[in-house]
């Protein structure tokens, strides 16, 4: 992973609505909310997030907190094969495994 701080910021941020007893949330809102505190905090005029890499964070995310498997509402990917932690359904939705 190039960036781990970002991956961090978004679990963290994704934790924080989870507790605060959110049901579903936004990748893209996590993403836009990093996005603007670096753009605060941050001096590196250079750095930006694409916005294609929303939806893999929010799949790691799920990877590595299998518990909170419904807080995103997943499509499938043109690159996205079924994994072992979830299967993609005609629609597109993946449907992650317990």
């Amino acid at each position: 992973m190039e960036n781990p701080h970002i991956y961090h910021a978004f679990e963290e941020q994704a934790l924080k609505a989870i507790n605060r007893g959110r049901k579903k949330i936004s990748a893209k809102l996590i993403i836009n909310w990093i996005r603007w505190h670096d753009f605060l905090e941050s001096d590196d005029k250079n750095f930006r997030i694409n916005d294609a890499y929303q939806s893999y964070y929010a799949r790691l995310f799920i990877d590595k907190n299998p518990q909170h498997s419904e807080i995103f509402e997943f499509r499938k990917l043109r690159n996205e094969e079924s994994g072992p932690y979830m299967k993609v359904d005609q629609d597109g939705q993946c449907i992650f495994l317990s």
